[in-house]
């Protein structure tokens, strides 16, 4: 009997223990298995934080982005004007330098007639302005006859002797040998210029003794008239008709 109590109540014993053994492995499986489940990660707080902290720095910067591309157009811009006006200089530097050292203007430095029969071609050029006066003054006009204005006149005065000159009295004043304005170094033949400022407005053909032919104005005419050295508006002579005793530089062709 007693062995047979013995071995009754080890397998109790023994079932009971399965039931814990097994009550246990069901309640840890399902830990175990969440446990190995792969969840999805979560940013962390630190990297959020650093992601808002280089959006608000980005936004920050975006004004002085702006600013500097405004800046840098700027200085583009200024730089060229800068070049420009440089440019610019320069040009007046040289029509300036040109004006004072070389009178001629490349262009048409070959209106500067150098021969040995000058002194014909003076008496052609003088009897010639002369047989123009009392023509009508009209602007712009060139008409033999007819009309001329002062440079209209000079033009077809020195196309008699095969010289072709500019149309204006600006461009005409620098065709030839700059003579100066002292009265005892022009020789009849002469182109004598008068002007404001700068700029030559008024021409006319010196006819030797301090007289020149000129178109003066409308309602005068071509007229010859005494020169004033001393006057302000009289800018100087302007030999084209040159010969082997004029000392100062001849154009080059």
């Amino acid at each position: 009997m007693r062995n047979l109590l013995f071995q009754s109540s080890r397998r109790c014993w023994r079932g009971l223990a399965l039931l814990l053994v097994g009550a246990l492995f069901w309640t840890t499986v399902p830990e175990s298995a969440d446990a190995q489940r792969v969840r999805p990660r979560r940013p962390a707080a630190a990297a959020v934080r650093g992601k808002a902290k280089a959006k608000a720095a980005s936004r920050k910067l975006r004004p002085a982005a702006g600013r500097l591309r405004a800046n840098r157009r700027s200085a583009v811009r200024s730089g060229r004007m800068v070049r420009r006006e440089r440019g610019a200089v320069r040009g007046r530097r040289g029509r300036r330098a040109s004006l004072v050292a070389a009178p001629l203007v490349p262009h048409v430095a070959k209106a500067t007639v150098v021969s040995d029969s000058a002194p014909v071609l003076r008496d052609s050029i003088v009897s010639l302005a002369r047989q123009q006066l009392g023509t009508a003054y009209i602007l712009g006009a060139e008409k033999p006859g007819s009309a001329f204005d002062c440079s209209g006149l000079v033009r077809y005065v020195m196309s008699w002797i095969n010289v072709r000159l500019p149309r204006t009295a600006n461009e005409q004043a620098r065709t030839g040998i700059d003579v100066g304005r002292q009265l005892d170094r022009m020789k009849p033949g002469d182109l004598l210029t008068f002007g404001k400022g700068r700029r030559i407005t008024h021409i006319g053909v010196y006819v030797g003794d301090g007289k020149y032919v000129h178109a003066s104005r409308p309602g005068v005419g071509v007229i010859e008239s005494v020169l004033n050295p001393n006057a302000r508006r009289f800018r100087g002579a302007v030999r084209v008709v040159a010969d082997a005793s004029d000392t100062t530089a001849v154009a080059m062709p």
